[in-house]
């Protein structure tokens, strides 16, 4: 499968065989929801550029998507020693690190990642990815320190607002986590996560008929 798209891609491949060619076909795939085609064509940009801008970093990425955690290790390892003040190396280093089950190194590398954070966008911020880290390592009230610091720098990220108000819930700080995971749910409707966790704060609160609508929303959003 994965050799017989790589052959494909070279075969059809229109564009010059340089770095940003390829770069440029793997962010199409990539958009496609073709990972495994947009994987080829990153592979062929690292390897043509290594330093080429987030060449390596989106090869990383992918095999980080495909749960081959080694192997974006090792690409990230490489690309964070040409670019080792680069936030989004580590960030995703730290999750690769997690998936493959290497938690003191990915909490390392989150912290790392943390700070040398200056410009990530709204749901890619660190601090929510350690955040939950540390949740599902059964430390929710550490988690609420790096989760509330993306709520500050990003008060309209869904993402933060809900891994918060989840944080909370499981420290029974109902009205906080309620007001939370309202926040979530104005700003990313579709998920239905937040409406679901949203449904267990009010039932927590008695708030009976608010719950029953949130869970519900919730049910009917799950794919």
């Amino acid at each position: 499968m994965y050799w017989a798209s790589v052959l494909a891609l070279l075969a059809t491949a229109a564009a010059a065989d340089d770095a940003a060619s390829w770069m440029a076909q793997g962010v199409d795939f990539a958009k496609a929801g073709d990972i495994v085609r947009a994987e080829a064509a990153f592979h062929r940009a690292c390897l043509l550029d290594p330093k080429f801008p987030d060449a390596c970093l989106y090869l990383g990425r992918t095999l980080y998507l495909l749960d081959r955690f080694s192997d974006a290790i090792n690409v990230l390892k490489t690309a964070g020693e040409s670019d080792p003040q680069n936030a989004r190396i580590w960030r995703v280093e730290a999750l690769a690190l997690e998936g493959a089950g290497k938690a003191e190194e990915a909490g390392a590398a989150f912290r790392r990642a943390i700070e040398l954070e200056r410009d990530s966008t709204l749901n890619e911020d660190p601090s929510i990815d350690y955040g939950v880290f540390l949740y599902r390592s059964g430390r929710a009230e550490a988690a609420l320190t790096p989760l509330e610091a993306a709520v500050m720098r990003h008060p309209d990220a869904s993402r933060a607002q809900l891994e918060l108000g989840c944080a909370l819930l499981s420290l029974d700080r109902l009205n906080e986590a309620a007001a939370a995971l309202e926040k979530a749910t104005a700003l990313d409707p579709n998920n239905p996560r937040g409406h679901l966790l949203l449904g267990r704060a009010y039932q927590r609160l008695g708030k009976t008929e608010l719950a029953k609508r949130e869970l519900a929303h919730g049910s009917l959003t799950v794919k």
